[in-house]
């Protein structure tokens, strides 16, 4: 793990299984202007660029036994010039992708995390599954075993299906302290929900357990209000004061990282030595998808990371380099006589290692359509939008220290930013802390915004 600190939220990739096999069970069939090896950005050694931040899931690298023993370029990496939050499988359980065979599926994951993450999540059974049915046979299962979901639901108000979420992530929760492997691995307590009275529910009835830090799933990536009342709650209890890490699950836009870093700013007020990350697997999923990311807007308009298809602007006989491709793409979008006076700056083209060494046709290899693009194609973007990724947030972390009037990003950021500062610190005109409940309430429009992917 690596001993510095960032300034700033950490963006990280959240690094899909065959990406991570790369030169183990997975190889690049094509013939490369660089090594495969420099696909490996965990590396330091990487010939194309070395990023030392990743998210994997045991969800993904331990789907059985046999694939929990499989190398990749997680398992073999320097922990000393790396850092990586393992995420717990939860998601892939409720999704029935993986057997959930309690004790057993439990003990799976948890020494998969042990032994390849430094920071890792408790194993919760995530709340989004409710509305599409999935909790449904886990409910039954714990009525059946003996949990009295109905006596739950009647005390907090809530379904039975949450309280299986949570019954279940309480049992995962004991299993996990009890048997963890000490000095292995960082445990992040998992807070679910849905809205404001699952979410402090949750809360209340993990907060007991003692772990290194905390991970925000479900609505908390979208509701600032939200997340907000939790991290209050956590200081009045004196948790947020010896809290290592936060990290916050399936979020990557630009808004929401500016945000983070503001939180994370004004937490080591009081905890110094805190760090705050928040991942998504978007540079992944894009790439298997056919889309990379052309460049990001980072101004007073708008933050945002574009991306095109590339079965639609690509060509076998293209010969331009990615990059060149990239800056062809953008463009300023025409003015509005009634809003703008000029138009507004084009957006930065995504520059990358990968996107100067290799050339379009390099990726649409056969014809035009959805079959121009192979399985090396798709791995070949991954990499390009990894650190198209991380050079946006670069980008947007340089303004929040260096331009002191925050005229980079639009007026709703800023604003949530100074509430923020706010409901954390106290009011910077007065110098004295506001009623922080009743503020963030009248605020919540504000810091809600910000929503999705």
């Amino acid at each position: 793990m690596l001993s510095e600190k960032s300034l700033y939220a950490i963006y990280m990739p959240a690094i899909s299984a065959e990406y991570a096999r790369i030169g183990h069970a997975r190889s690049v069939k094509r013939t490369l202007p660089f090594p495969e090896t420099d696909l490996n950005f965990l590396d330091p050694a990487s010939g194309l660029f070395h990023y030392p931040y990743a998210l994997y899931s045991a969800g993904q690298a331990a789907t059985t036994a046999g694939a929990a023993g499989q190398q990749s370029i997680v398992s073999k990496r320097d922990r000393t010039r790396t850092t990586i939050v393992g995420d717990s499988g939860g998601f892939q359980i409720q999704q029935g992708t993986i057997r959930f065979d309690g004790d057993a599926t439990c003990d799976r994951m948890l020494r998969w995390l042990d032994g390849h993450a430094d920071f890792s999540m408790t194993l919760d059974f995530p709340t989004g599954g409710i509305g599409l049915g999935n909790m449904r046979s886990h409910a039954k299962r714990l009525h059946e075993e003996g949990y009295d979901l109905r006596k739950l639901s009647k005390a907090n108000g809530l379904s039975e299906d949450y309280n299986a979420c949570l019954q279940q992530s309480l049992l995962n929760l004991d299993y996990f302290t009890t048997h963890r492997s000490a000095g292995a691995t960082n445990f992040l307590n998992v807070i679910q929900g849905r809205n404001e009275h699952e979410s402090k529910v949750w809360y209340d009835a993990v907060k007991g357990y003692g772990l290194e830090g905390w991970a925000f799933a479900g609505a908390h990536q979208s509701s600032f209000s939200m997340l907000l009342n939790r991290l209050i709650d956590m200081k009045i209890d004196g948790h947020l004061q010896s809290a290592k890490w936060i990290h916050v699950l399936g979020v990557s836009t630009l808004a929401a990282a500016y945000l983070f870093t503001t939180i994370l700013r004004c937490i080591r007020r009081f905890n110094p030595d805190i760090q705050m990350s928040f991942d998504t697997a978007s540079p992944f999923r894009s790439a298997a998808n056919f889309q990379f990311c052309t460049g990001y807007r980072i101004d007073k308009f708008g933050v945002k990371i574009e991306t095109k298809s590339m079965p639609e602007v690509g060509s076998v006989t293209d010969n331009r380099t990615l990059n060149a491709l990239c800056a062809s793409l953008i463009s300023s979008p025409p003015t509005d006589p009634h809003y703008l006076a000029t138009p507004m700056d084009a957006p930065t083209p995504a520059r990358t290692a990968i996107g100067e060494a290799i050339k379009v046709s390099d990726i649409c290899v056969g014809s035009q359509g959805s079959s121009s693009l192979d399985s090396d194609s798709v791995l070949l973007l991954m990499n390009h939008n990894v650190q198209a990724y991380v050079n946006a947030f670069a980008a947007l972390h340089e303004g929040f220290d260096t331009n002191p009037l925050q005229d980079q990003v639009p007026p709703k950021l800023r604003i949530a930013r100074e509430i923020i500062e706010t409901t954390l610190l106290g009011s910077a005109n007065t110098h004295q802390i506001v009623n922080q409940r009743p503020f963030i309430n009248e605020c919540a429009y504000h810091l809600d915004v910000f929503a999705q992917e």
